[in-house]
């Protein structure tokens, strides 16, 4: 996999935030350009929006639907098990169309012009791919993909989203990535700054490109990581206020006690919502509403042992 995050953020510009929220609620996206090798890369390279997830590979790692439902099966039963991420290749493309009917959180490569099994990628296939997915996505997300620096994403029904949490994702790489370089350069003039070594020598010392690539990496792997863990905190507190009105309880909570009580203070709530139902196969929209609750702020508390 070429394409780092460093370099998507850079390609994509401001449709990146909306291609990540694509990717974390497991809507379907299509990537379709006429570069086999190039569209095949960018497939695989997209699965590392989800770090947390584990990916699988259609072909490779299972053949069926069968299969691929129990694995999401499992998920639904069990909130502790690795959450998914699948990508299929170009080679694989017919294959998919006639095995799979669910694409919930699939990553799809799409070759036009090239011959895959016998049968020629162009646009029809691509209106017949479409049609397929959307029988079971209320969405699909298609990157355009013109060259290795040119490509262009959209979701097929526009959605009105903030992407407040993937906005402020980019901007805590890019803030976190320039101090972290510019601490490093800093400590490296200051080491050679008595050796008297000629400019060509110290451009070269001070050429952290690697090191950007992998602090971008680790910064967004962190930021990513620390949502996931919010909202598994969320699924924690809110599975309990369900329990409590199946037993009777006319509760629920605010989203200020939410978010107080799990650490997080980002987006909106129903973005979070959306994002724990895409992750977790459940949708607690009704067990939050806006404004105060008395009462179940101690409650809330005594749950994290405040």
């Amino acid at each position: 996999m070429t394409y780092t995050i460093m370099r998507l953020i850079d390609l994509m510009k401001d449709q990146f935030p909306i291609l990540l929220n694509t990717v974390l609620e497991r809507i379907p996206v299509m990537i379709v350009g006429e570069d086999l090798e190039l569209v095949d890369d960018i497939t695989e390279s997209l699965t590392s929006l989800a770090p947390h997830r584990k990916r699988l590979v259609f072909w490779r790692d299972f053949t069926s639907e069968t299969e691929i439902q129990s694995v999401w099966e499992e998920e639904r039963h069990n909130y502790d098990v690795n959450r998914t991420v699948v990508c299929s290749l170009s080679s694989n493309l017919r294959l998919a169309l006639d095995r799979i009917s669910h694409f919930t959180g699939w990553l799809v490569a799409i070759p036009l012009g090239s011959t895959v099994l016998g049968v020629t990628v162009d646009e029809q296939t691509l209106n017949e791919v479409t049609g397929h997915i959307l029988k079971n996505s209320p969405n699909c997300g298609i990157i355009r993909v013109t060259s290795p620096s040119t490509m262009t994403f959209s979701l097929l029904a526009p959605a009105n989203k903030t992407l407040v949490v993937e906005k402020k994702i980019v901007e805590k790489i890019l803030v976190r990535k320039k101090q972290s370089l510019e601490r490093i350069r800093r400590l490296l003039r200051k080491s050679l700054r008595s050796l008297n070594v000629s400019e060509c020598i110290l451009e070269a010392v001070l050429k952290l490109d690697d090191e950007s690539e992998k602090l971008t990496q680790d910064v967004f792997e962190e930021e990513i990581n620390n949502y996931v863990h919010a909202a598994r905190r969320a699924v924690t507190l809110l599975s309990r206020i369900r329990l409590a009105r199946e037993l009777g309880a006319s509760t629920t909570l605010t989203e200020r006690n939410l978010y107080e009580a799990i650490g997080w203070d980002a987006g909106e709530l129903v973005d979070l919502i959306r994002f724990i139902d895409s992750e977790w196969h459940e949708d607690f929209s009704d067990c939050v509403r806006s404004g105060t609750l008395s009462g179940l702020g101690a409650w809330v508390d005594s749950m994290w042992g405040a």
